[in-house]
């Protein structure tokens, strides 16, 4: 009963917690944008790619791969299969580096470096797509008791070498005391639920973004 009353106190918490979403459209969007392809979940905090063992981060890149299909009209396999092209060409490293710079572009509102879009350019070769697709989280899955994990998504047009859109979450906070109490069983449902409203809450806001004109 105890169990029970954790979990259902934690669904009823979730679901009433909406996820604040910022979306951004850049000047260069063009709607015809095709072949995208998803690249694996990326760590913001550690400037690394995400564990894809934890539960938060195996949610994100599944849905993001569903949604970039839906949005720009191709299911292209991506993912930690992004990583393996990386290291084909021997860009694992750069791949890192280019994101994190990435990240402090959108962050501190400038352009992306030339070094950046040069990476991004031979990556994209290798897939043989027109753009890339990045799922961005905040932290670990510890994070969710220790400040939150925001999630942000973000479309690069490999043609025009610029930014599409970003779309970014509020941090989601899962209180530790509920957590602390659970088992691992409870806390990966924990971060499991949390983690589907918020993505799904992301993706409602890039899909209306994009439908204004």
């Amino acid at each position: 009963m105890k169990k029970l009353t954790i979990l259902s106190l934690l669904y009823f918490l979730v679901s009433c917690a909406g996820a604040g979403v910022r979306f951004q459209k850049y000047d260069k969007y063009d709607p015809k944008i095709a072949r995208v392809v998803t690249m694996a979940v990326f760590d913001m905090g550690s400037n690394t790619s995400a564990k894809s063992e934890e539960e938060h981060v195996k949610l994100f890149g599944s849905i993001a791969q569903t949604q970039v299909g839906s949005l720009h009209g191709s299911l292209i396999p991506g993912g930690d299969l992004t990583l393996k092209a990386a290291e084909a060409i021997g860009l694992k490293k750069d791949l890192d580096t280019a994101v994190g710079k990435m990240t402090e572009a959108i962050v501190n509102s400038n352009s992306i470096d030339p070094q950046t879009t040069i990476v991004f350019a031979k990556i994209a070769a290798k897939l043989g797509v027109e753009g890339l697709a990045f799922p961005l989280v905040s932290g670990g899955k510890d994070s969710f008791t220790s400040g939150g994990v925001s999630f942000r998504f973000v479309l690069y047009d490999v043609r025009s070498s610029s930014l599409v859109y970003v779309a970014q979450t509020e941090p989601i906070e899962i209180s530790s005391l509920i957590y602390d109490k659970a088992d691992d069983t409870q806390k990966n449902a924990m971060v499991s639920s949390a983690s589907t409203k918020a993505v799904n809450d992301l993706f409602n806001a890039v899909k209306k973004g994009l439908e204004k004109k």
